[in-house]
């Protein structure tokens, strides 16, 4: 029986859609020994992305990765999950490390902030993985509440708001979340036998609030999960948050090392275990399996990572908007910035609901594409299309990926580059689903 389909609602926005996943192994936890070849398989995948949600590796070939998919009555074309175990179209998925604050009687508050972002990108189309590390103190706007650091989306709203958030900011659709608590990571890595990390500096700090004690030596050594979590969130010298992100990236590097010793197979229980008991995310063991098949396919040179580049101030990280765009249009579009500022776009409106088409265009601005023309259509459509006119597949695709794999036609004509016919299936008819499982 398939799955209910997800899609993110974006109060009165067009809705950033994939298709629902392929057929689920429910009979997996009841005889999970069953399916242990692909669940070796996706392991580390399942270990890293778990740990506090940075990146995920494969155990023959490790490296980082991201991913995405969900989407309202899709196609079966438009399906990016297919069987037998197989991706076939671009996955983004948010994952999100939160903290806890603890209050004068040693009681932890139900108030959490996200202590680590990170959008990972899988793209079947180009065999690569993409990771985004998104600083926590970067500076946006979060919907309905105002100007504030991009962590406290989780405070105000949980996983639903914070990707509502970093879609905002990016302005590409989030199709999954991966929430792990503070814990999360490190029983992952005990369950690991721990990770060897070339500790750059002696570091001593203690946030009674935060529930964080740190206290480190400087050199090579084994560090246990709770000592490998106080090495990533480190962020009290010059660099700041920067600089925890890029030991964040040091760590997940030694754990792709550790993954690949022939010692993980045995542990893969436990890791699977631990995953399942510390996490909560909207993605079925299937989808988890079919990621780490295709992360299994790669090789470190097809993993690519980047920080969000901006300025650091005593409270925020101000974004280079520029760079930003770049950055995106790159990882999670598969152009550069400089093809689509020179690609004229025209978007129709034909869904009949005032409106779609400028809400948009507006948000493909700020991408970087370049709009020449909003208008209503001659007539309503049903399906979302997007149109070649002077042969530039590449941006289509992004175009026709952005707005939920929509189908792409090539009809040459003159005026614009690309035109977009937006139609009823942009509509957003459901929330993005937010599991209550710990899982």
């Amino acid at each position: 029986m398939n799955r209910r389909p997800r899609s993110i609602s974006v109060s009165g926005k067009p809705a950033w859609r994939l298709p629902a996943s392929f057929h689920h192994l429910r009979a997996l936890r009841g005889r999970w020994w069953a399916y242990r070849y692909w669940l070796l398989l996706a392991l580390p995948v399942v270990a890293l992305g778990t740990a506090v949600g940075l990146f995920v590796f494969t155990v023959t070939h490790s490296g980082t990765f991201t991913g995405s998919a969900v989407a309202a009555r899709p196609s079966a074309s438009a399906r990016p999950f297919a069987w037998p175990l197989r991706l076939t179209g671009r996955v983004n998925i948010l994952l999100i490390g939160v903290d806890v604050t603890i209050s004068e009687r040693r009681q932890v508050l139900p108030i959490s902030r996200s202590d680590t972002l990170m959008l990972l990108s899988f793209d079947p189309q180009r065999a690569r993985i993409n990771v985004l590390s998104i600083p926590r103190d970067t500076f946006t706007v979060i919907p309905r509440f105002g100007p504030d650091r991009i962590n406290a989306a989780y405070a105000a709203g949980g996983p639903r708001l914070t990707i509502r958030t970093v879609e905002d900011l990016l302005g590409v659709p989030v199709h999954y979340y991966v929430k792990l608590g503070p814990a999360s990571f490190g029983r992952i890595v005990d369950a690991m036998g721990g990770v060897e990390v070339d500790v750059e500096k002696d570091m001593a700090y203690t946030d009674w609030w935060a529930n964080l004690y740190i206290d480190l030596k400087k050199g090579r050594q084994l560090l246990s999960g709770d000592q490998a979590m106080q090495y990533m969130r480190f962020r009290h010298d010059d660099e700041g948050d920067i600089g925890r992100v890029r030991r964040q990236q040091q760590v997940f590097l030694a754990i792709a090392q550790r993954i690949k010793s022939p010692a993980m197979i045995l542990l893969s229980p436990r890791l699977l275990q631990a995953f399942v008991q510390h996490t909560q995310t909207n993605l079925s063991v299937s989808e988890l399996i079919t990621l780490g098949v295709f992360a299994a396919r790669m090789h470190t040179a097809d993993i690519h990572t980047a920080t969000l580049p901006g300025e650091a101030g005593p409270i925020y990280v101000y974004l280079d908007e520029a760079q930003m765009r770049q950055i995106v249009a790159e990882m999670f579009l598969g152009v550069n910035s400089q093809t689509l500022a020179s690609t004229a776009v025209e978007v129709l409106n034909a869904s009949g609901v005032p409106g779609l088409a400028r809400q948009t265009a507006q948000r493909l601005e700020r991408l970087g594409f370049r709009i020449v023309r909003v208008e209503a259509a001659a007539q309503l459509a049903q399906t979302t299309t997007v149109i070649d006119r002077t042969g530039r597949p590449e941006v289509a695709r992004a175009l026709a990926d952005l707005l939920g794999r929509k189908p792409v036609t090539y009809e040459p004509g003159s005026g614009a580059d690309i035109t977009i016919v937006v139609a009823q299936d942009l509509i957003a008819l459901d929330p993005v689903k937010v599991s209550q499982n710990p899982r």
